[in-house]
């Protein structure tokens, strides 16, 4: 099989995966809808959507627009109505993805504290505005939806898609992009106890019925989870504190329940997306803050390296040593110039502890790079650092297979 006809079936799957995945979501968040049977405050598929886009690649969008689609003809609808929603919901992923890709340092957006509050400002507030627009207008052309409450059912939609992107979107992209925290016995007891005062004041605010103005005490857990646990804490414990909140307000307990169900799901989407993104700020200016400091370390390593009198052969292999063990490098390589021939020559590999590659070692010690060529050779020619988002889909990258 080729590598294209490869590329085209794993797409096919990923497109039919998201389509299900949407559609699945969706159902759920028309099943709590009470303002018009279309729009509702609870919409998980908005954070799906923007998040494949994030992680994968545009050319899954058609997985959106079946799932939207799929989803309202199922509901209520005609058919053209159904493909403007599912228009209005894919082109609003879309928008939001290409915003946050050229503006806020796409799949690591949650990374610095400055792109999470361009991740609220360009997908959350306003690519929003794209879906709940088509598709109220479909539902008000189509005759499905009365002309005097498109505001409302408006500002139910959109608010919906708002919270779908703050609480779902960040869920996923940091868990499937960032890695892993070693699990040591003292973190993992540590983790069942936030995971125990979640569970336990989520039940006190908004099961048991007996607590009333106590909601912002669920901030405490949620501070700890950021303090402790990085971003990944802090969007896991905004997730389920919202899933415990959510199921007592749908049950009318809690600070949130109202005579008005939607007017009480939208008090409480408007609470847990303010919450959620402040835990992920502050995450992320304690990662920020935190990276610097090691950044610190590793330059303070490397230049008693450069005080020392060795040649530049050992001294090389150092600083190899120290970005691979403190700078968590997967890999790094000193090459060498060829002056007689103009060619770069690897003379030294290392990498991490658990990152061998032993096959991309032997090629990069056995290939000899041209100015111009591959990664070094663009050094060489420029004089300028380089950078290569994914080298695996690089044309100028000769050990890329």
């Amino acid at each position: 099989m080729s590598v294209k006809t490869q590329t085209v079936r794993r797409t096919a799957i990923a497109i039919v995966a998201l389509a299900a995945v949407y559609f699945l979501a969706g159902k759920f968040g028309l099943s709590l809808a009470t303002e018009h049977p279309s729009a509702s405050a609870i919409w998980p598929p908005s954070g799906i959507a923007l998040a494949a886009l994030l992680l994968w690649d545009y050319r899954i969008w058609p997985g959106v627009f079946l799932g939207a689609f799929l989803v309202n003809i199922t509901t209520e609808g005609s058919l053209a109505t159904s493909v403007g929603i599912a228009s209005g919901n894919t082109l609003g992923a879309l928008v939001g993805a290409w915003l946050i890709n050229h503006f806020a340092n796409r799949r690591k957006v949650f990374e610095r504290a400055k792109n999470i509050f361009k991740f609220v400002l360009l997908a959350a507030l306003t690519s929003t505005a794209v879906s709940a627009t088509f598709g109220v207008t479909s539902l008000a052309l189509g005759g499905y939806a009365p002309w005097d409450r498109y505001g409302s059912i408006w500002f139910t939609w959109w608010l919906g898609d708002v919270a779908g992107d703050l609480l779902i979107a960040p869920l996923l992209v940091i868990w499937l992009t960032q890695p892993y925290p070693d699990l040591k016995p003292r973190r993992i007891f540590e983790a069942a106890g936030l995971l125990l005062s979640i569970l336990s004041l989520g039940y006190i605010v908004f099961l048991s019925g007996t607590a009333r103005g106590l909601e912002y005490v669920l901030i405490l857990p949620l501070l700890w989870a950021a303090f402790r646990y990085g971003q990944r804490g802090a969007v896991t414990a905004a997730f389920l504190t919202s899933a415990i909140a959510l199921a007592g307000t749908v049950q009318g307990i809690g600070p949130f329940a109202a005579a008005d169900p939607n007017e009480a799901l939208l008090h409480l989407q408007g609470f847990m997306g303010t919450i959620a993104m402040a835990a992920l700020v502050l995450a992320a200016a304690i990662s920020e803050r935190t990276r610097a400091e090691h950044r610190i370390e590793v330059q303070e390593a490397v230049s008693r390296i450069l005080a020392d009198p060795l040649d530049i052969e050992e001294a090389g292999s150092q600083i190899l040593q120290v970005l691979c063990e403190r700078g968590k490098w997967s890999a790094g390589a000193i090459w060498n110039v060829d002056r007689t021939l103009n060619e770069l020559v690897c003379v030294e590999f290392r990498h991490g502890a658990s990152a061998a590659a032993p096959l991309f070692e032997a090629e990069s010690r056995k290939q000899r790079l041209p100015s111009g060529v591959g990664l070094p050779g663009r050094v060489l020619s420029g004089g300028n650092a380089a950078w290569i988002p994914d080298v695996t889909k690089d044309s100028n990258f000769p050990r890329g297979q």
